[in-house]
């Protein structure tokens, strides 16, 4: 994690609720972090509401939130760029073991 941690996420936009729902297998295979967002998939506000909800659920600031892959998709690559390596891991589980924030 040298740059930071990357996270796989599968975007759900115009959600009822903004909010993660644990982890689900992905198109291509990989694990991916389950999310939802209010916003629109409309000039970045899903992502940027992705970004402010990741940052938010993990406790870190939402200037070290950025979408690295897949800015028009729903499959998202985020990289939280942090020095708190083991917290970042930390909450990540928990958040695969308590979905629903």
């Amino acid at each position: 994690m040298k740059d930071g941690l990357r996270l796989f996420v599968r975007v759900q936009p115009r959600a009822s609720r903004a909010g993660f729902d644990g982890a689900r297998a992905g198109t291509d295979g990989r694990i991916r972090l389950a999310a939802r967002v209010r916003a629109a998939p409309d000039k970045g506000a899903a992502n940027t509401e992705l970004c402010a909800l990741t940052a938010k659920t993990l406790g870190v600031p939402k200037s070290t939130v950025s979408v690295i892959a897949g800015a028009t998709q729903r499959e998202k690559t985020l990289l939280v760029r942090s020095e708190e390596s083991i917290q970042l891991l930390d909450a990540v589980t928990a958040l695969l073991h308590d979905p629903g924030s």
